[in-house]
């Protein structure tokens, strides 16, 4: 190999190596120690026999009439009489908690014995309910008290939206590899009105169809099984349409989506943990096509990018900005393209392409060069820099050096 090929390798293969990034480990959950809730102590004489806390879960807090689903942080604490103490009634625990609520500012939704609510887990015993704004979350308190008052307990969820960080290219890469990616936009609890904490995902859908701009997606909603499935059903096509009308207002034609709703009859986990009622709670991107559409003039798939630094994109390959924009950031000068296609018929194309020269392949990778300054990478499977996540369509950069 001579050595301006020899350079050239070396070049490119520095740039490769963006793409073969390690992953970065993840933080497990830790486990949880035998305290007091951070915003509700336990009584005097009492001592904690079980507790667990959860860092995203939903609970059906009894408000007198029916059940209010809320998701956020769960604490959950079981509180049992210290050996030769004088026990509490059960209205005194009651009460002690209400007051307590009461002392923060907050309200008490329900105090009294449970009956005839289905929805609620502790139904049928002696209950109070509350719920408290403070320091910016919303909290809510359930207390049990039950044998005589030796016994309580203590449930209590900070209110939050289960957030999830999702970027055009991930969902990109989802729709090429499984034709659908889910997405938990959060809902005001039971409507169709979409919270402001979401307006980050919508966003990055229209970032998505607004640079590929053959996709036409189906949004498809589905709920939980709580609740009447008549409802449900209803909401869930409340909540699709409300999605295609906000990817619609921000400039996106109406036409490339369609919107559907599924209820509760399509789950993607068990209803009966809080954990799988959560990701049951989805909006669907659906892939409908991806033929190329017009775009305007000097926008990625518009007729007049067929040719990046004077080489031809591989046909049906989709631009891919979130990959483009995070390599230009690291100093390369390139253009990312994207194809489920195999890498054999990647390398095939650009072997037919007058000018372009093969200088390096292997079995996952191979490099062309114009003789000049313009390189052309192809790579499959690839890890995603931005994500750390193995990817296994074809990527292709077209590169130019700087001279």
């Amino acid at each position: 190999m001579s050595n301006l090929k020899l350079a050239a390798v070396l070049s490119i293969t520095m740039l490769l190596g963006l793409l073969h990034a390690p992953a970065m480990a993840q933080d497990e959950e830790t486990e949880v120690k035998a305290k007091d809730t951070p915003y509700f102590s336990g009584m005097p004489n009492y001592k904690i026999v079980e507790a667990g806390d959860k860092k995203f879960a939903d609970y059906r807090f009894f408000n007198g009439k029916d059940c209010t689903t809320v998701e956020g942080k769960r604490f959950n604490r079981a509180y049992t009489l210290e050996e030769d103490a004088e026990s509490a009634s059960d209205l005194q625990i009651s009460r002690n908690y209400a007051n307590a609520v009461k002392n923060m500012g907050g309200t008490v939704l329900f105090e009294g014995l449970c009956e005839g609510a289905d929805c609620a887990e502790n139904c049928g015993y002696q209950m109070m309910v509350g719920k408290v704004l403070k320091g910016g979350a919303e909290l809510w308190v359930e207390v049990v008290p039950f044998n005589d008052g030796n016994d309580y307990y203590l449930t209590v969820v900070a209110k939050e939206s289960m957030t999830q960080d999702v970027t055009a290219s991930a969902m990109l890469d989802a729709l090429n590899k499984d034709g659908r990616v889910a997405l938990y936009i959060n809902f005001d609890t039971g409507k169709s009105t979409i919270r402001p904490d979401s307006k980050p995902i919508i966003d990055q859908i229209v970032q998505l169809m607004k640079t590929n701009t053959g996709l036409e997606l189906g949004v498809e909603g589905h709920t939980d099984n709580v609740g009447d499935a008549k409802s449900n059903q209803t909401l869930s096509e409340n909540r699709a349409n409300a999605v295609v009308a906000a990817i619609v207002a921000q400039g996106i034609e109406a036409k490339r989506l369609s919107a559907a709703g599924h209820g509760q009859n399509k789950p993607v986990a068990d209803n009966s943990s809080e954990e799988g009622r959560a990701k049951n709670r989805r909006v669907e991107l659906v892939k409908k096509g991806a033929a190329p559409a017009s775009a305007p003039a000097g926008t990625p798939g518009s007729a007049k990018t067929e040719e990046r630094f004077g080489v031809k994109v591989y046909p049906g390959a989709q631009f891919d900005d979130g990959q483009t924009k995070y390599a230009k950031a690291a100093g390369f000068d390139l253009y990312c393209y994207r194809t489920n296609d195999s890498l054999a018929k990647v390398i095939a194309f650009y072997k037919g392409q007058a000018g372009l020269e093969l200088l390096f392949n292997t079995e996952d990778s191979a490099i062309f060069s114009d003789g000049g300054a313009v390189k052309v990478t192809a790579t499959s499977p690839w890890t995603d820099p931005m994500t750390g996540k193995s990817r296994s369509d074809t990527v292709i950069q077209i590169l130019k050096e700087g001279e």
